[in-house]
């Protein structure tokens, strides 16, 4: 797995592409959080239904994120 990029604007935080299980409206529910979009794609595709893949940020350890 590639290291992933801090984002600038939030310290402590990483940008990349997470999956989320998403419900009537965003924010959905955190799943994973990849470095790159295929394994972030792979991922939502073998989760099957409701599973969405977005670009953004998030803290590493927690499931806060936020969407670009």
């Amino acid at each position: 797995m590639e290291t992933l990029q801090a984002d600038p604007l939030h310290p402590g935080w990483v940008k990349g592409w997470m999956v989320l299980k998403v419900k009537q409206q965003l924010p959905g529910d955190f799943v994973s959080f990849h470095a790159h979009a295929a394994e972030a794609q792979a991922e939502a595709q073998r989760r099957g239904a409701g599973h969405q893949v977005f670009h953004g940020s998030h803290r590493m350890g927690s499931e806060e994120f936020i969407v670009d």
